[in-house]
């Protein structure tokens, strides 16, 4: 069973229409899954013995809104990359990258900015080796992979020309550029808007490049972030919806006051209590890749600390739902990653067994560029995948979850 989400069609203008608008935040999903159980009963003569929901991005964001506004309505959830406030927070950290690598992007012979340009394959890949060479061997096991991103302490001004620009450093406009989108979006008066980003060889990955930087060399910029993000923002994000609006116009002092009507019905980050779905016994399994461009890992980390806070410490929140970090993946797959792994099989573990997940085992995807073969536990937050210091690095047998 599919839903169209209230709209047709791979372009915003939908956002023109409020009952569109407010079906693509939630009243599409909950109509669907009604129907589906209808006709799940109608057809075996019984309702499902249990019901789970599985989704990344988007997906993610609607499995967080039905533990929300229908918390009866599944039994497990396990989402990744989940969406929690599109429609605020990331959307102007999109806003904001894109205008800081705009403004450093060297301009084509129309005065045009190339925003691709701003950042070469090499300078990305210099930074995912200088990322790689201070942070990899935290974890215990120099492999090409940050496996413990909360205690990297990257700096990029050790990259930074001393003279001219060569292959081996950066500009000062390049390093203050990665610094300022890094760090996440403010205020003139400091007010932080979205959480930062962490860290991570990821950075030298297609899909990072995909959503920040795109890969047109003229004038017209194709990155996620400017096509995407930037009709979303137009037509449906802000209220009333401004067609004409660009994302290279936004407004970091005036412009988030416009997000904020949509956002209270389509975000999902505000409820961090999830009462009634714990309550009735709800399991939720989130999973977050450390080098998503879109939806920031921190974002996620934020999340759960805050759950955890209204729900009686990491302990108890654990005997309920756990959120697992993907060192190196992109949005919801990709990357230098072992980014191959089973939520729903965890979750009906979970549920039906009670069999709460420490780790989850996970492999590089096959043909990937990155650690073909390679395998990984995925550990439960805050522990991370530490070699034992035994037996090949390539085999997750030989990595423990460990928080020291």
């Amino acid at each position: 069973m599919t839903t169209d989400a209230g709209h047709q069609g791979p372009t915003p203008e939908f956002g023109l229409d409020p009952i569109a608008r407010v079906d693509h935040a939630y009243a599409a999903h909950e109509r669907t899954a009604t129907i589906a159980f209808a006709l799940i009963a109608r057809y075996y003569g019984r309702a499902p013995d249990h019901k789970y929901f599985v989704g990344c991005s988007g997906g993610g964001r609607q499995g967080m809104m039905f533990a929300q506004r229908y918390p009866a309505y599944f039994d497990g959830i396990a989402i990744c990359a989940p969406a929690m406030s599109v429609s605020s927070g990331a959307t102007i950290a999109a806003a904001w990258d894109t205008q800081t690598y705009l403004s450093i992007a060297p301009a084509n012979a129309a005065g045009q900015r190339v925003l691709s340009q701003a950042l070469s394959d090499s300078d990305l890949s210099l930074v995912a080796r200088s990322i790689t060479t201070t942070c990899d061997v935290a974890d215990g096991a120099t492999d090409g992979m940050v496996l413990r991103p909360e205690a990297c302490r990257f700096d990029p001004k050790r990259l930074q020309c001393a003279a001219a620009k060569d292959a081996g450093c950066l500009t000062a406009a390049q390093v203050a550029a990665l610094e300022r989108t890094f760090a996440g979006p403010r205020d003139s008066s400091g007010r932080t808007l979205y959480v930062g980003q962490a860290w991570d060889p990821g950075i030298a990955a297609p899909g990072w490049r995909q959503w920040k930087l795109g890969s047109s060399q003229t004038g017209s910029p194709n990155a996620a972030n400017t096509t995407l993000m930037s009709g979303a923002l137009a037509y449906e994000f802000f209220s009333p919806p401004d067609p004409a609006f660009a994302i290279t116009q936004f407004n970091f002092d005036r412009d988030p006051a416009r997000m904020e009507p949509f956002s209270s019905v389509y975000d999902t980050y505000r409820d961090a209590t999830l009462t009634e779905f714990r309550k009735r016994g709800g399991k939720l399994l989130i999973f977050h890749g450390t080098a998503d461009p879109i939806f920031s890992a921190l974002e996620s980390i934020d999340y759960y600390q805050r759950l955890t806070r209204s729900n009686g410490g990491a302990e108890a929140t654990s005997t309920w739902a756990r959120l697992f970090l993907v060192p190196g993946m992109n949005h919801c797959a990709g990357g230098p990653a072992t980014d191959s792994f089973d939520g729903l099989a965890a979750i009906v573990e979970w549920v039906e067994k009670g069999a709460a997940p420490a780790r989850i085992e996970a492999s590089a995807r096959p043909g990937t560029m990155y650690f073909p073969g390679r395998t990984r536990p995925l550990c439960a937050y805050p522990s991370y995948a530490r070699y034992d210091g035994s037996g090949s690095l390539e085999d997750a047998a030989n990595f423990v979850c460990s928080v020291n």
